[in-house]
């Protein structure tokens, strides 16, 4: 057993290391990417259209500037004007859970748990304004980086909802993470053509390119990124050597 254990860990080990290399290759290609004037963006455009016509640009832009919508939506729990949310509904209650011990003794307990009765997510395409420029943004497939709106606690469900069951309600916690309409927002992602409606950023056709469209700043997003994949080298590492140390111990029958 303490072989077997040692081989899940060296595995898990395996996993978090993947995972550090694809936060360094995030950080790479975010601080890789330059930040450019919209209005150079859609010079290059211009210049393609006119010699290749329109249709036959793409490219991969870094640009920063006010974001609005024509049509914003209402976030769910707040209210507000926002370009993305994602809105969430906990049940937080307490169960009497029965377990056995190692000696075969019963004993109950009252335990808190919780669990996600709802979550939306809704977004919509817009324009940003850096001064020297507008261009679209259509978010399909991009990560966002929001902002965390709403988070609070009440005694009184949703609407609509009835809950049956065994297990004491305490109350119901009410999350929501939102991009509001007329923020400032960094976003990395590829300039093209080609889908009609005009020049628009959208999803890169390369996997290995990011999409992304952040509340956060490229410095704080490459700080973040960074941090993460340090954390990721320590885990992976604590775990590779706890995986030898108990794989050798068991093939040795020390444990």
């Amino acid at each position: 057993m303490t072989a077997i254990i040692g081989i899940v860990l060296m595995g898990v080990a395996a996993g978090v290391w993947y995972l550090r290399q694809k936060s360094l290759d995030k950080a790479m290609n975010i601080k890789y990417h330059q930040t450019s004037k919209v209005a150079d963006v859609m010079q290059s455009h211009k210049d393609i259209a006119d010699s290749l016509g329109e249709g036959n640009f793409s490219m991969m832009v870094e640009v920063n500037g006010m974001a609005h919508a024509d049509q914003p939506l209402q976030a769910e729990h707040s209210g507000r004007p926002a370009l993305y949310y994602r809105a969430e509904v906990i049940r937080e209650y307490e169960e009497v859970v029965e377990t056995t011990d190692s000696e075969g003794r019963r004993k109950r307990e009252v335990q808190r748990n919780s669990e996600t009765i709802s979550s939306n997510e809704a977004y919509v395409p817009f324009t940003l304004n850096d001064g020297s420029g507008s261009i679209k943004v259509d978010m399909e497939g991009a990560e966002k980086i929001s902002q965390q709106g709403i988070d609070r606690f009440e005694a009184e469900a949703p609407a609509g909802y009835r809950f049956s069951g065994n297990s004491k309600t305490i109350g119901y916690r009410y999350r929501e993470y939102i991009i509001p309409d007329g923020v400032k927002l960094y976003v990395l992602g590829e300039a093209t053509d080609r889908r009609g409606g005009g020049l628009t950023i959208v999803k890169p056709s390369e996997k290995k390119e990011n999409f992304i469209v952040s509340t956060k700043s490229e410095e704080e997003l490459v700080r973040n990124v960074e941090g993460s994949a340090f954390a990721y080298k320590i885990g992976s590492i604590v775990s590779g050597v706890v995986g030898v140390v108990l794989l050798i111990a068991g093939i040795l029958g020390l444990f």
